[in-house]
């Protein structure tokens, strides 16, 4: 019988995998270089580059021109939380920053009507932000709210500050409850630019709804999210009448 050798990739990614145990490598931590590794395991720079670029791809490692090649992190993003960026970004040992892509009025067509139960041609905001931890863009977020109820928005600092904090200090709008649901989409030429990675690779995309205690629509969100650097998860809880059930 013959006896199974791994491809000269697959080998080259499990020399990887062992380094980073091994060295007990955290996100953000720098691999050696590319001469490094291959002379360390006497390897093909092509057949390294080769697993790098797959590892990259799996979300494992990413590059920086002109710094190498470092260990990515995952950054969780759980479905049923209200907790703003700021927030969740806190939880995690990186620096977060924020930078705001545009922001606008616009008027309410007939999805955006529906979605707020208010008359065409209202007035909206709509704020794009990208948001980044570490130096790795994660997502876009486009959110849309009434500009009758926080009139003088764009004089607030939606950089550094929480736009549901804002909300809140500012205009006493409590966000408690809201729906958000996900899906698969990919980037447009845009999207790709800002988030770092190639047009139409495939990303999360979120649409959240989020309400006031008297469920009225404050905003509404539309999320493109780094599939190779976000993870979703749900919160699964058990209805001992009915069985499990997400929240």
């Amino acid at each position: 019988m013959d006896t199974y050798k791994p491809r000269p990739k697959e080998l080259a990614t499990e020399y990887l995998e062992a380094h980073i145990l091994e060295h007990d490598l955290k996100a953000h931590d720098k691999l050696p270089s590319e001469r490094d590794m291959s002379q360390m395991w006497n390897m093909n720079r092509i057949t390294l580059r080769n697993a790098i670029a797959s590892m990259e791809a799996a979300g494992r490692l990413y590059s920086v021109q002109g710094r190498g090649t470092m260990v990515a992190p995952r950054f969780v993003r759980t479905l049923q939380s209200l907790e703003s960026f700021t927030t969740y970004a806190s939880g995690y040992d990186a620096t977060a920053e924020t930078r705001l892509l545009s922001f606008s009025t616009v008027e309410c067509d007939k999805h955006l009507a529906q979605r707020f139960q208010r008359m065409l041609g209202e007035k909206l905001y709509r704020i794009s932000r990208l948001r980044i931890i570490g130096e790795l863009p994660l997502m876009i977020e486009n959110a849309f709210i009434p500009c009758d109820l926080a009139p003088g928005l764009e004089e607030h600092d939606l950089v550094k500050g929480s736009l549901f904090a804002i909300l809140e200090d500012s205009y006493g709008l409590v966000l408690d409850h809201g729906e958000e649901k996900a899906s698969i989409t990919s980037v447009n030429a845009e999207e790709a630019e800002y988030l770092g990675i190639q047009t139409d690779s495939p990303a999360f995309w979120i649409v959240s709804t989020t309400r006031d205690p008297e469920g009225r629509v404050v905003e509404y969100c539309r999320t493109v999210a780094r599939v190779d650097a976000v993870e979703m998860t749900s919160v699964l809880r058990w209805d001992y009448e009915g069985g499990a059930e997400h929240e």
